[in-house]
């Protein structure tokens, strides 16, 4: 019986032990990727306002579009690896269910959908972008329009 207790106890130590050393590398790695992601977003806040401001110059000069071509295209990339790394993010929370024996019954109930992004106010000198109104850049202090 004291054999059989202490054999439980044993196992359930061990597996708290697994669980976080498992939570602890995925935390980690989510945050690494996390952090790709902003840095990808912030690039592509300053493309798209690139982009803008290059085709009303072209537009102004009735000029080619031709000559956007390749920040389009940089821009595109910059869109799929979000994705990308998006879908990685999902896959590391699977194979954590997995390692962890978790079903899809036993898991987590699935975090309640992000409310829709709420567009962001981009400086118009440095491109530091912002989720709320600003009167100066906290970046490089300009004023915000």
């Amino acid at each position: 019986m004291a054999n059989d207790t202490f054999q439980k106890f044993k196992s359930s130590v061990n597996r708290g032990i697994t669980t976080i050393s498992v939570k602890t590398s995925s935390s980690l790695e989510k945050t690494k990727i996390r952090t790709h992601i902003d840095s990808l977003e912030s690039e592509i806040g300053k493309l798209y306002q690139s982009v803008g401001e290059n085709a009303f110059l072209i537009w102004q000069q009735n000029g080619d579009y031709g000559a956007l071509d390749e920040q389009c295209k940089l821009l595109q990339a910059k869109k799929e690896e979000v994705s990308r790394l998006t879908q990685e993010l999902s896959s590391i929370d699977e194979r954590d269910n997995q390692i962890l024996g978790n079903t899809r019954q036993d898991a987590a109930p699935a975090p309640a959908p992000a409310p829709a992004p709420q567009p962001r106010i981009v400086c118009p000198n440095c491109g530091a972008q912002y989720e709320t109104a600003v009167n100066f850049c906290r970046k490089c202090g300009s004023k915000m329009q």
